[in-house]
């Protein structure tokens, strides 16, 4: 598993949640001594015991565009997928990571979520523990959780004008024509890496699951700094923004692209 590098999608301005996060990952994974790419704009970042490799692909318009500038400094095809909020909340499973690595080299896939999102179509695998998704599996085709990928494939998942909720609508709809090759473990309690599948922040403020577990391990954060996430009621104006947000970037190249998107398995 250490032959399998780890992106970390991030920005300069997650640089203080960083600490947090690698001083976790060493409780929790220390037989992990691989690559690690931490993408970052300009800042760095390094602590003892892991080989945390900065990007510093500097600033960028847009998401999209940072992320795969990233991604274009790893020369491994086989990486293992993480966004800076996923904060580990228990101890890595690393004899799992390692099989389920494993089997999504020998199996030729393009992606293998390393936790269940109730996909609603699936088929069994020789994997007891594990099951291919198929289409339809609308809004979770493609996602960022932690997963393993090809490099390539996960490339063309996010477009240079997307942000991360943009790509992973559009993305998912890309997935979907291009039949890509998904698989899932088919239960939670098969998850290797403890984590809580909404992050430890949303819009930048502080979840409460996340500030109960750092708690709970007498971890401390000053938790003011960015305040506190409280969910606000779903309007129809929030539904109508969200909607031309979604509109707006497929204007920008989303639609035209999913037009030409075709089956990569057609023979």
């Amino acid at each position: 598993m250490n032959n399998c590098p780890i992106f970390i999608s991030s920005a300069d301005s997650y640089s203080d949640i960083w600490p947090i996060f690698f001083d976790l990952f060493k409780i929790y994974w220390p037989e992990y001594s691989g690559k690690i790419y931490l993408n970052t704009e300009e800042k760095t970042f390094s602590t003892e015991g892991l080989n945390i490799i900065c990007t510093q692909v500097g600033y960028n318009k847009t998401f999209g565009i940072t992320f795969r500038k990233g991604l274009d400094q790893i020369k491994s095809e086989n990486i293992l997928l993480m966004m800076i909020d996923y904060i580990f909340m228990g101890k890595v499973n690393n004899k799992k990571i390692f099989e389920y690595f494993n089997f999504f080299v020998e199996k030729k896939l393009d992606s293998l979520c390393l936790t269940n999102q109730q996909y609603p179509n699936t088929k069994e695998t020789d994997h007891k523990e594990l099951f291919m998704v198929t289409s339809p599996a609308p809004y979770i085709m493609f996602s960022y959780q932690i997963a393993f990928w090809k490099k390539s494939m996960l490339y063309q998942m996010a477009l240079p004008h997307e942000d991360p909720w943009t790509s992973e609508w559009y993305g998912t709809l890309r997935a979907e024509k291009m039949h890509i090759k998904l698989a899932a473990v088919i239960n939670e309690k098969y998850n290797p890496i403890p984590y809580h599948l909404a992050g430890c922040l949303h819009k930048g403020k502080w979840l409460s699951e996340a500030i109960e577990h750092l708690k709970s391990i007498n971890y401390n954060v000053d938790f003011d700094k960015r305040g506190y996430y409280h969910e606000l009621p779903n309007t129809i104006k929030s539904r109508i923004i969200i909607k031309w947000k979604i509109v707006k970037v497929g204007l920008l190249g989303s639609y035209s692209d999913l037009i030409k998107r075709k089956n990569i398995y057609d023979n």
